[in-house]
């Protein structure tokens, strides 16, 4: 199951409202939330966030579980399993 632990401040509550609509799993943790799914992948688009490209881009920052699919500036794509 892919997570996502991102940090419990204002600025990444627009991510954090977009998994919310897409169905995730959230679990307060000390100053993070983790957001989880038990599909295989987990895939945010940046334009449903509508947060600034430096705040996308540190959206990995608190960590995560699973492996990175892919991570630009239009999509965040986590998949369960950890890279070859």
């Amino acid at each position: 199951m892919p997570a996502l632990y991102i940090l419990d401040i204002p600025e990444f509550a627009p991510i954090l409202h977009t998994a919310r609509i897409a169905g995730m799993t959230e679990e307060e943790l000390d100053g993070y939330v983790k957001v989880s799914t038990a599909a295989p992948e987990i895939v945010l688009e940046r334009r449903h966030t509508d947060v600034r490209p430096a705040v996308w881009f540190a959206a990995l920052t608190g960590g995560l579980e699973g492996r990175i699919v892919r991570f630009d500036f239009d999509v965040l794509h986590l998949a369960e399993g950890v890279r070859p």
